[in-house]
């Protein structure tokens, strides 16, 4: 058995465990990662970066790398029953692309940096005492110090968070695909109750659909379960079929159902601390939980450095900097889905109308964006 009582121990390679990986090596902290699978695998899913989580990317100089390798709509448009209804310009510093390539990029980061990532190790429990991680492959580690970035079926936060309920099916089943095509814009297609996002993922035509339905019956929650084509065109009939014209080209259509966990009160306990989506899962129709996955694991591994490894005191502060912010997001993300499968007639005309005529829409994105992981951390000295 490895010695790693000196390392940071990181269950989960997901975007805030090699975020907190990288994080913490550039400021000179021992870590390893512990990921269940074989190796990276997204199956393709897109993914949309904003200008709070680029800045990030930038301080970890993985900004213009993952620049390069994805795509800046121009805009995005709008559009209910297959008619314009508005749209919002572009912003340099959001960025489209897929988790492979993210993932990707912040796994070469971190190796480069000499991080460790120990595979084909599925978590099986621990010992809070000894801080020993034990897994079913039989072998065991003992670190000081424990993140859980294990995602929303998280087996840590089952087990040391007891009182923060089960995953729960959110009443909405989506639709993932990446094809190919010519696409230089994001477009959002609006319907009772379901809702079709697209945009171009890179500079090589590949482009990410994301189609939603707002379904009371639950459906798995395995991004990995193959669908069908023919079944995702029946619950999207009353759409006009050319939107799905790059599924063509697609290899694979997956069906998931969309599940998410109350807030949790705290995010920590003892010598364990919840990242990502261990922490917040969240439905997707703010486009910011993968953001929220970088925020939390830079943020982790800047608190390490400024506090010098005294964990306690880093773990307040994190709670401090990210448990109003996580839960805010959670809760306005629950708000989006509400308003995009909205089926009442005249509810639906006055939301059609804020988006064709004012600027709500873009003015709420901003204040999201705007935020300043460092500036939060500088506020610390001051409080």
């Amino acid at each position: 058995m490895s010695d790693y009582s000196s390392h940071i121990g990181i269950v989960g390679g997901g975007i805030s465990g090699l975020i907190a990986g990288c994080t913490l090596l550039e400021q000179g902290h021992k870590t390893v990662i512990f990921e269940r699978s074989k190796q990276l695998n997204e199956h393709g899913a897109g993914i949309s970066v904003s200008p709070n989580a680029i800045r990030i990317l930038d301080k970890l100089d993985l900004k213009n790398k993952f620049i390069k390798t994805s795509f800046s709509p121009q805009k995005f448009i709008f559009h209910y029953k297959n008619k314009k209804i508005g749209e919002i310009s572009g912003d340099k510093e959001f960025i489209t692309s897929t988790r492979q390539n993210l993932l990707q990029i912040l796994y070469d980061k971190y190796i480069q940096l000499g991080g460790e990532i120990l595979f084909n190790h599925d978590f099986n429990n621990l010992d809070q005492n000894k801080v020993q991680l034990n897994f079913k492959n039989n072998l065991s580690y003992n670190v000081k110090h424990i993140l859980g970035c294990d995602g929303i079926k998280s087996p840590i936060r089952e087990e040391y968070f007891p009182d923060s309920g089960e995953p729960v099916y959110s009443g909405y089943h989506a639709w993932r695909a990446m094809g190919t095509g010519e696409l230089v814009d994001g477009k959002l297609h609006l319907g009772n109750g379901k809702h079709i996002v697209v945009y171009p993922a890179n500079e090589k035509g590949e482009i990410s659909m994301t189609a939603v339905v707002k379904n009371k019956d639950s459906v798995n929650d395995s991004w990995r379960s193959l669908g069908s084509k023919v079944e995702m065109l029946n619950d999207f009939k009353t759409f006009d079929q050319e939107i799905f014209s790059m599924i063509d080209s697609s290899k694979d259509i997956y069906k998931w159902g969309i599940y998410t966990r109350p807030p949790l009160n705290s995010i920590y306990i003892k010598n364990i601390t919840l990242l990502g989506d261990a922490a917040h899962p969240m439905v997707p129709f703010l486009g910011q939980g993968g953001c929220m996955a970088i925020e939390d694991g830079y943020t982790f591994g800047m608190l390490v450095d400024k506090y010098q490894g005294n964990f306690r005191i880093v773990q307040q502060h994190y709670e401090k900097i990210r448990l109003k912010r996580t839960n805010k997001i959670q809760a306005q993300s629950l708000l989006q889905g509400k308003i995009y499968h909205l089926t009442n007639p005249l509810i639906v005309f006055f939301r059609n109308m804020f988006i064709r005529y004012t600027s709500v829409a873009k003015t709420n994105m901003k204040k999201i964006w705007n935020y300043d992981v460092d500036a939060e951390i500088k506020k610390l000295d001051n409080a």
